[in-house]
Order: C-alpha cells, then sequence, then structure tokens
C-alpha cells in the first residue's frame, strides 16, 4: 500500500513567549509565557478526516503532530509516496 503525504503551511494558535517562540508544552525553556497567538509554520500533512473537516500535520521544524482545521492549512505539494 503506498501512503502519499503533502507539504503545508499552517496557522494554529500557540503560547508564545516575549520573542514570539512557541512557548509552554512547545518548548524546553523555562520561560514565562507572554500571549497567545497564531503563527504559519511549515508542515506535512499526514491524514485527514474529512467528517471533522481536520488534517494532521507534523511540524517541520519541531516535529509536533497536531490536529488543524482545513480552513487553516494551505496544500502543497505531494512528498515522495511512502510504502506500508
Amino acid at each position: 500500500m503506498t501512503h502519499y503525504t503533502y507539504s503545508c503551511e499552517y496557522t494554529k494558535e500557540f503560547p508564545v513567549d516575549e520573542w514570539n517562540r512557541p512557548g509552554g508544552q512547545y518548548s524546553m525553556a523555562d520561560v514565562p509565557v507572554k500571549a497567545h497567538k497564531e503563527l504559519t509554520r511549515e508542515g506535512v500533512i499526514l491524514s485527514m478526516d474529512s467528517k471533522q473537516e481536520v488534517y494532521e500535520v507534523k511540524d517541520k521544524e519541531k516535529g509536533w503532530t497536531l490536529v488543524v482545521p482545513f480552513d487553516k492549512v494551505t496544500v502543497g505539494e505531494q512528498l515522495d509516496p511512502v510504502t506500508v
């Protein structure tokens, strides 16, 4: 069976520190959270749930796996297929 993934840009609200970096549970630094802010990041779409209209997205830089609504994701190019 072949599994296809797609590159994407996604927007999600994150807790951020004073330098607008993801903080809280998304950081190993012991820096206080200053605000919550929508950040746009690069990722890879791993799967989708068309009933709930969400994608499972893996962040390219940090490797977090997140659930993001369809309307907060811009689908990019298809990546090399993976045989499972």
